[in-house]
C-alpha cells in the first residue's frame, strides 16, 4: 500500500490496530542466504557475515519459522511487533 511508505507508517498502522479485525507484524531480516547470495564474491559473503554476532547468514527456513509463528493461531495475541531475525547484528 502507497500510503505505508509515507510520513507516518507506524501511526498509519497504529489507527488499523484499533480496530481490532487488522493484525499488522513486521519481520526484519538480517542477510539471509539466498539465490542473489550465492552470486556474491566470496570476500563479499565474509565481510557480511563477519557483521553477524552469530558469524553467518541465516537460512531461508530460520525466517519461516517466525513467519509461520506470526501467521497462526499462536500468536493471535501479538500485534504491532517488529520482529527482528538478524542474528544479533540489531543488538551492536
Amino acid at each position: 500500500m502507497p500510503c505505508l511508505r509515507r510520513r507516518h507508517p507506524r501511526r498509519r498502522r497504529r489507527t488499523w490496530l484499533l480496530t481490532g479485525k487488522i493484525r499488522v507484524n513486521v519481520i526484519a531480516p538480517g542477510p539471509i542466504d539466498t539465490a542473489a547470495v550465492a552470486e556474491m564474491p566470496q570476500e563479499m559473503k565474509k565481510a557480511f557475515a563477519a557483521m553477524v554476532p552469530l558469524g553467518r547468514f541465516g537460512q531461508p527456513e530460520e525466517i519461516a519459522g517466525p513467519a509461520l509463528f506470526l501467521a497462526s493461531d499462536d500468536s493471535t495475541f501479538v500485534t504491532g511487533i517488529e520482529l527482528t531475525v538478524d542474528g544479533g547484528m540489531a543488538q551492536v
